[in-house]
């Protein structure tokens, strides 16, 4: 390496030593041992009938990469009937599949300018990557605090917010492994004509009747778009969003205005 080149490097090397120093230098390794780390919760990753499914699919026709992405070219019928099962089964209206958790945190968040977005702090971080670049004005509440919520909401109204509230929460937490009050909050969006948004990515498949996670009892709370992830316990890649049909296609129409708002020169 010429000296030029370690020089640019220099500060990356150092990082890493001091990482490795301090115990915390990782690296990437094959599979081995008992699974305890992974989001594969139900070990469908690798279950024969969905190998079964794959094959068949890829033997049948399916291609094996979209080409481009589904508004251009890359809708398949898979993708359709995989979003008319997935409406059936959470009981929704319509669902769209996203090839990844954090393009749909993207779309799924649709206030427009003038609304208000409250966040529970502890929501993905890909959720708050979509808040900041929405139209929106968003604000963080107190974990898992109904009352936070409110005087949120409350202050907004009280300083001059007339719009639209949309209230975000994950019905369970990955990062203490908590519950969402879902029913207070369910309360608290119909006291304030307010959407709830509910991310399901951990408790889809785990968690309720069929695996249909903690907000299939409370059917308001599917109003705007309950997301129930395919990234972890069903052991497989993507998103779907649960949504009327309305929301459904301004969502993909939010997409369309993204790529070009992030691909303009």
């Amino acid at each position: 390496m010429t000296s030029t080149r370690a020089g640019k490097v220099a500060t990356y090397h150092a990082a890493l030593r001091a990482l490795n120093e301090q115990d915390g230098l990782r690296r990437l390794a094959p599979r081995s041992g008992i699974d305890f780390g992974s989001n594969d919760y139900l070990a469908l990753a690798s279950a024969p009938r969905i190998k079964k499914a794959m094959a068949a699919a890829l033997e049948s026709g399916t291609p094996i990469g979209a080409g481009g992405s589904r508004l251009l070219r890359g809708n398949c019928d898979e993708h359709e009937r995989l979003e008319l099962e997935a409406a059936h089964l959470f009981g929704a209206e319509t669902a769209l599949f996203f090839s990844d958790g954090y393009v749909a945190n993207f779309a799924i968040l649709l206030p427009q300018r003038g609304d208000l977005l409250v966040l529970d702090s502890l929501v993905h971080a890909s959720i708050h990557e979509g808040a900041r670049s929405g139209r929106a004005e968003f604000r963080e509440s107190a974990h898992n605090a109904p009352t936070s919520v409110e005087n949120t909401i409350r202050d907004w109204r009280v300083k001059g917010g007339t719009g639209r509230v949309w209230i975000v929460a994950e019905s369970l937490y990955s990062t203490d492994g908590d519950f969402a009050p879902l029913k207070e909050l369910v309360a608290i969006a119909d006291r304030h004509d307010a959407f709830l948004l509910v991310d399901e990515a951990h408790a889809t498949g785990v968690y309720g009747e069929q695996g249909k996670g903690l907000t299939a009892p409370l059917r308001r709370a599917r109003e705007p778009g309950g997301r129930s992830s395919v990234r972890k316990a069903l052991g497989a890649a993507g998103a779907l969003v649960t949504a009327s049909r309305v929301l459904r296609d301004f969502m993909v129409n939010r997409l369309v205005a993204f790529t070009a708002t992030t691909r303009a020169p």
